[in-house]
């Protein structure tokens, strides 16, 4: 396990201006603000991206690849959310979006919806056959797999040992476009155009490999810029219908896929951090029952509401229904293929998911003791108000900045001299 933590943002200090918004929405309370200034633990950060909708400063800068540095690959091949398509009106063909990926410089585009489907046929296919822990946590999130790990480390044996389609997708055409195409794999580029920034941090450091089969993630808000022109473009041309052979899925963007494939009854979704922690503390506590599976979403407008999007969210899911109204047909696929390469392992995590090392005071174990007994001492002193004014999130995480050393008790404005007088 490493201890080093790569994150998909950066604080841009000089406009910081300390208003403490971000310390009250971030779910694993990594955030602090120091001297004026916001800053965060980083192991404790799940790149959520809280952070960034909420600060109105825009002091919290997403770290991302530009289309200009994938452009030493041979071959380039777009992997679309199917977010992308839901930011045009219905009216706007998928396949007229792939066409403008393509002239933009992609030589190809490859979409997920046939290979969520593949998992929807295989997943349910395994739990019918196969003994597992209940209540299974089966999230395509790369930010709740951060929090059960960051959080919930008792919850880790819960999650689903099954890849996301996007990762599926890109180790198939590692595997097979090389011979196809008489390239060298690193010659192939895979990239993935998202609608947040943990899915940047999956790729760059996945959770559950050794590295991802991505080479690349661009945000859906800057191929927006580059591709609504051509599609316009596009448009005006009068040999489009060749373009509309594509047909459109939602996949897993939304809460409805693994319910319905898994049923309703044995099966929970549940989106948004505050909600899902609630429901992960249910079952920390034993209070869940009955229910087979969680499926668990981030963004409370599911994938449609990611920072990296441009459509507001509730525009973008009627958007999404529409466009599967109207080109939602489904694909057939070859089920005793997909069967074949389930025994393989074709579809499974590399390797179980574990939780993340969290420094919380020392490596010496008679340090941490005490330290954790001054924690007890300090939060008991403290007036238990959670006002966040002394630049931690709760009088809890307070106690502990206090018994690590980072701040004085006489940083809480109860305890200091300005509010004495």
């Amino acid at each position: 396990m490493t201890d080093h933590f790569y994150h998909s943002h950066q604080i841009v200090e000089e406009r910081c201006k300390g208003r403490m918004k971000c310390l009250h929405v971030c779910p694993t309370k990594a955030i602090r603000v120091r001297n004026g200034k916001a800053t965060f633990i980083t192991e404790l950060c799940i790149d959520c991206g809280e952070c960034i909708n909420a600060c109105p400063e825009n002091a919290f800068i997403p770290i991302s690849d530009d289309i200009e540095d994938i452009s030493f690959f041979k071959y380039q091949i777009a992997i679309p959310s199917p977010v992308l398509y839901a930011q045009f009106s219905p009216e706007i063909h998928p396949g007229i979006v792939h066409q403008a990926l393509k002239n933009i410089g992609f030589n190809e585009v490859v979409d997920v919806y046939n290979m969520t489907n593949e998992l929807g046929f295989v997943i349910p296919h395994h739990f019918k056959t196969n003994s597992f822990p209940k209540p299974l946590i089966i999230s395509y999130c790369p930010t709740i797999i951060r929090l059960i790990q960051v959080s919930y480390p008792n919850l880790v044996n819960l999650i689903s040992p099954f890849d996301v389609p996007r990762e599926i997708i890109a180790k198939e055409i590692k595997k097979t476009y090389p011979k196809k195409l008489g390239l060298k794999e690193n010659e192939i580029g895979v990239i993935y155009i998202t609608p947040c920034p943990s899915k940047i941090v999956s790729i760059k450091q996945p959770a559950e490999k050794e590295r991802s089969w991505i080479d690349s993630a661009i945000p859906i808000k800057d191929i927006y810029n580059l591709i609504l022109p051509q599609i316009l473009e596009i448009q005006k041309q009068e040999n489009i219908e060749e373009l509309k052979e594509f047909q459109y899925g939602s996949g897993w963007i939304a809460l409805e896929n693994i319910s319905e494939k898994l049923g309703t009854e044995r099966c929970l979704s549940v989106s948004g951090l505050d909600h899902v922690k609630m429901i992960f503390d249910d079952i920390e506590n034993s209070k869940l029952r009955n229910i087979d599976f969680i499926e668990a979403l981030a963004c409370i407008e599911e994938c449609l509401g990611g920072p990296f999007c441009v459509e507001n969210p509730y525009i973008a899911r009627h958007n999404s229904i529409l466009l599967k109204k109207q080109y939602g047909h489904k694909q057939p696929f070859d089920k005793e293929k997909a069967l074949n390469k389930y025994k393989k392992g074709f579809y499974s995590l590399e390797h179980s998911v574990l939780p993340r090392p969290i420094k919380y005071f020392d490596h010496d174990i008679a340090t941490s003791v005490k330290r954790m007994r001054q924690k007890e001492r300090i939060l008991m002193k403290l007036p238990q108000k959670d006002c966040g004014l002394c630049g931690s999130p709760t009088c809890a995480t307070f106690a502990e900045d206090c018994a690590r050393g980072d701040v004085d008790i006489t940083d809480c404005i109860f305890f200091s001299e300005k509010f004495k007088s």
